[in-house]
């Protein structure tokens, strides 16, 4: 019994990260109450003012909790470079940024949902650009997890990419982002927020996360295990 116990231990989160995860909610819910007091006209849906903080958190998560496997430094280089073309592609299909713009240089989107702002927008005669905090902070996290996936790749090289560009969970939001309509760099603020269904990206974000993070657990316990046998 006591092993059990013992066993089931290790998902019991730590008091101290039960603490911080409250200071964190209550930091953004008093964000949101001091967006809907303060502005005027405020957005109030639900889905709308919530979902930034799950992208946003899920990402911070990632990066704080998941570790690649050592590895030689060719293939930590190779892995970079893979998870700099998968954030460069998921950007490109995400209207994170595109080519052609109307030249109207920098500007700051700051009257906007908490997770929306501040949201910079750049558009140039060649380049467009718009960083929505919870966007970039997704599509960062997941090109981190593809980043581990390659380091953690356990059949070599050619393994790993064959694993990498077969994998749902790395193909789906390119996918999911393409179909949902990419949203060009000219578009105002609440022009994305009325072309893009946040509710299933956010679900689809998820399930990316979730998937390649059960990769990279799967192949650091069980494979690793298994090769040490």
């Amino acid at each position: 019994m006591s092993t059990q116990a013992s066993g089931f231990g290790r998902f019991v989160p730590e008091p101290r990260s039960l603490l911080l995860v409250a200071v964190v909610l209550n930091a953004e819910l008093l964000l949101v109450f001091l967006y809907v007091a303060l502005v005027d006209g405020p957005a109030t849906d639900p889905v709308l003012l919530g979902f930034p903080f799950v992208w946003i958190n899920i990402a911070a998560l990632v990066v704080l909790k998941v570790r690649p496997a050592s590895a030689p430094s060719r293939r930590r280089a190779i892995a970079a470079a893979v998870a700099v073309g998968y954030a460069l592609l998921l950007g490109y299909v995400g209207g994170v940024f595109g080519l052609g713009g109307q030249g109207t240089g920098l500007r700051t989107v700051l009257v906007a949902p908490p997770g929306f702002s501040p949201t910079l927008i750049y558009s140039g005669a060649t380049l467009g650009i718009v960083l929505i905090p919870w966007k970039v902070a997704g599509y960062l996290a997941l090109s981190y997890l593809v980043y581990v996936t390659v380091v953690d790749a356990s059949g070599g090289l050619a393994g790993g990419f064959l694993g990498l560009f077969s994998c749902v969970s790395c193909v789906l939001p390119i996918v999911a982002s393409a179909l949902g309509g990419v949203v060009g760099v000219g578009s105002t603020l609440y022009q994305a927020a009325a072309l893009q269904s946040y509710g299933a990206s956010t679900v689809v974000f998820l399930m990316s996360v979730a998937l390649l993070s059960a990769v990279h657990r799967f192949d650091v316990t069980i494979l690793g295990w298994l090769r040490s046998r």
